[in-house]
């Protein structure tokens, strides 16, 4: 009669199912310590501080920044047609970096901004939506 060598920690367990157990047990372990390493607190820093909203009026787009800890001056808008760019920085101590586009084009020089209590508020008008113009054309 020929016998198999088996290899296994306990010769009785011919299925491996206690190393099979073992190895479970294990990788159980090992997901309980990974998952208290996603629970400790993050030390990363947030590339700006506070919240930016938008607001799609009927005419317009109003924009609104909390920006504490900075002054005017320090704070730099641009606007294009379709987008809005907000930075800011106060000696290092506080760093705002705001960047949004927006669907509806609008008038880049009807911008209007104030800035009041921490508060960035920009205003800009919406440009008349030209409705497409089609071409009837003649079949010869």
């Amino acid at each position: 009669m020929n016998r198999r060598n088996n290899n296994r920690k306990n010769p009785n367990d011919i299925f491996g199912l206690g190393e099979l157990m073992d190895a479970w047990m294990e990788m159980m372990q090992s997901a309980e310590m990974l998952d208290s390493i996603d629970k400790r607190p993050s030390m990363v820093k947030p590339k700006h501080e506070g919240t930016m909203s938008y607001e799609d009026r009927e005419k317009d787009i109003v924009f609104t920044i909390d920006m504490p800890g900075v002054a005017k001056k320090d704070i730099d808008v641009s606007i294009e047609e379709h987008t809005i760019t907000v930075k800011a920085e106060n000696g290092g101590k506080r760093k705002y970096n705001y960047s949004r586009k927006f669907k509806p084009a609008v008038d880049i020089d009807s911008a209007k901004a104030t800035f009041t209590n921490g508060v960035l508020d920009i205003t800009v008008t919406k440009l008349e939506s030209s409705k497409p113009q089609g071409k009837k054309v003649t079949i010869k």
